[in-house]
């Protein structure tokens, strides 16, 4: 009945193990390869300024947002993950980085507001006032002091907001044909902003027929900068027929004026898919050559065979047949284990990074010292006075509990990194959890039944191809 289940062990496992390997390799699925090996931009952001602890709610919208703004970019494959209050992008094979830190990393919070006051700082009687800092959400509520984008030594005192760049619905980047040169980006507002915006500049028209100019200017405010300030056309003065007290701009249309096109098409990209919940602040960016990337996978494999190779020399002279054994299981292993990571790259995104080709060289070593395990409690047992199919079955057993436990260990330390971790440890420690599942599935159900069967047969019961017959002669 053991023998019977046993084959029934090593069959599903011999299918699954070659059946993943020809299904990844005859559809052309390959692991995909991360940043470090491929190339390209990895960048480290932090939420600032928010004076409160950084819900998940706002951390996976963030992620939402950020890689809806990278698709439209055309980056193929990021990846972009969210880690205690950190977000970690990684862009392989970006071609233009410093247009994609700044798509990334523009909270974009675009509020309307009414112009309280105009300071200049080149003015040496004026009173400046203080620049409000950076906060969350709720400054919409709040008055505050911004400088102008175009020019900083403008200082605007702005009321709370009227409008929010949540009203947008649609963002577009247009030519100004009338200066030829001018760039500016069009923006469509909900039937709820609409109204809004209606009754707002219905307001800041009537204030400007009272001479109110100031007060009468409509300041549009991006991620803490004034981007544009213009007053309302009195009827006449323009061919849209200005704006008129007590209607208003209707239809829910304003502008932005901005610099050059690819300025404009940035700004239209990070408004059609909303602002940041959070505000960001760029931790760390580096960036990896592609021939850097290709140098560092050729030299991870290099080290890989190398160690594999003194590995499997090693098992081979030392246990003889059981050295086969061995060679048999770290084959499936690597056939399980490459599997599992090109489904999961295809399916789920995984990278493989080189911290995570470390994992896996390490994983060799696990799994080897599994069979180190198993074999040599199979000769303690031999000593003992058992015979070669009771030391077996008691023998491969005990270790197998041995195995358990180490692997419990080392799987347990790979989800406290990666859970905790930032950045390319994460690799490291998903490739080594992942193979450490994958080694506790191969000692129990491929190394256990493929010993046992073999200790049955007359050419491994005799103990001289697998290196255990000085044991069975000493026992005897």
């Amino acid at each position: 009945m053991v023998v019977k289940r046993y084959k029934v062990y090593l069959a599903v496992m011999l299918v699954v193990a070659l059946g993943g390997a020809a299904a990844v390799f005859f559809t052309g699925t390959s692991p995909r390869l991360g940043l470090d090996l491929e190339g390209g931009t990895s960048v480290i952001l932090s939420a600032t300024g928010e004076g409160e602890a950084v819900s998940k709610e706002s951390l996976d919208k963030t992620v939402e947002i950020i890689r809806q703004r990278v698709d439209a970019i055309g980056v193929a494959e990021p990846e972009i993950t969210a880690s205690n209050e950190n977000i970690v992008v990684q862009l392989p094979g970006v071609e233009d980085e410093r247009r994609a830190l700044q798509v990334i990393g523009t909270t974009a919070r675009l509020t309307f507001r009414q112009v309280q006051a105009v300071t200049s700082t080149n003015d040496p009687k004026a009173k400046v006032p203080e620049i409000t800092k950076p906060k969350g959400p709720s400054v919409d509520d709040e008055k505050v002091v911004y400088p102008s984008a175009d020019d900083p030594s403008l200082i605007y005192t702005l009321a709370p907001a009227k409008l929010t760049g949540d009203v947008i619905t649609q963002a577009q980047p247009q030519l100004d044909t009338q200066t030829g040169n001018r760039w500016s980006v069009s923006l469509d507002m909900n039937d709820e902003g609409a109204d809004v915006w209606a009754k707002f500049t219905s307001e800041l028209a009537c204030l400007r027929d009272k001479n109110e100019l100031v007060k009468s200017e409509v300041a549009i405010v991006l991620d803490g900068k004034v981007e544009t300030a213009t007053g309302m056309q009195s009827p006449g003065e323009s061919a849209g027929g200005g704006v008129e007290c007590g209607q208003g701009i209707t239809g829910g249309s304003s502008q932005i004026t901005v610099g050059d096109e690819q300025e404009a098409k940035n700004l239209a990209l990070v408004l059609r898919y909303g602002s940041l919940p959070i505000t960001l602040e760029q931790q760390q960016v580096s960036k990896v050559s592609p021939t850097l990337g290709r140098d560092s996978l050729n030299a991870g494999l290099q080290a890989g065979a190398l160690g594999l190779g003194l590995v499997l020399l090693y098992m081979l002279v030392y246990y003889r047949g059981l050295g086969l054994v061995a060679w048999a299981g770290l084959v499936v292993f690597t056939l399980l284990f490459y599997s599992i990571l090109a489904i999961l790259g295809e399916t789920s995104g995984l990278a493989l990074s080189l911290a995570g080709v470390a994992g896996i060289i390490v994983s060799i070593g696990i799994t080897t010292d599994s069979y180190i395990v198993a074999f040599e409690r199979l000769k303690d047992e031999i000593r003992s006075g058992k015979s070669m199919r009771a030391s077996i079955d008691r023998g491969i057993a005990r270790a197998l509990k041995t195995i358990l436990v180490a692997d419990f260990v080392t799987a347990a330390a790979a989800v406290i990194l990666f859970f905790l971790a930032v950045g390319p440890v994460k690799g490291f420690a998903l490739t080594l959890g992942l193979a450490t599942l994958v080694d506790v599935a191969v000692a129990f159900f491929f190394t256990r039944p493929l010993v046992t069967l073999l200790g049955r047969t007359k050419l491994f019961g005799s103990g001289r191809f697998v290196g255990m017959r000085e044991a069975l002669g000493a026992r005897a």
